[in-house]
């Protein structure tokens, strides 16, 4: 959208109106921004920018294993409640598999330690 009155005295004039011959009309939610500048603070603490940095290592590379990996790229039912259920079939895979080969290592491990002694 376009308009032409409106923009004058605004904080965020030189953000959103650089064509000055049509000037855009933004609008800013004030509850939206405030919970954004709490998370923008609570990310720029030390403990913030450590569990920031955990997140992208264990949550992001869960995801990356069920996709790339296990190759489940799109869901194949309609429905959120349809689509939920089949997310939760895979993450039930996922995390036998993770199962899996804790088992198998740990069988290692004790064997190891049976040949050792």
């Amino acid at each position: 959208m376009t308009s032409d009155e409106g923009c004058e005295g605004c904080p965020f004039i030189d953000e959103c109106c650089k064509n000055k011959k049509h000037q855009k009309i933004l609008t800013r939610d004030a509850v939206l921004d405030e919970f954004y500048a709490v998370v923008d603070e609570n990310l720029s603490t030390k403990l913030g920018k450590e569990l920031k940095k955990q997140r992208s290592v264990q949550v992001e590379g869960a995801f990356g294993v069920i996709k790339q990996d296990m190759k489940f790229t799109r869901f194949t039912r309609r429905g959120l409640k349809n689509a939920k259920m089949e997310f939760l079939i895979v993450c039930l895979g996922y995390n036998l598999r993770k199962y899996h080969k804790y088992r198998l290592r740990s069988e290692k491990e004790k064997r190891k330690k049976l040949l050792l002694n």
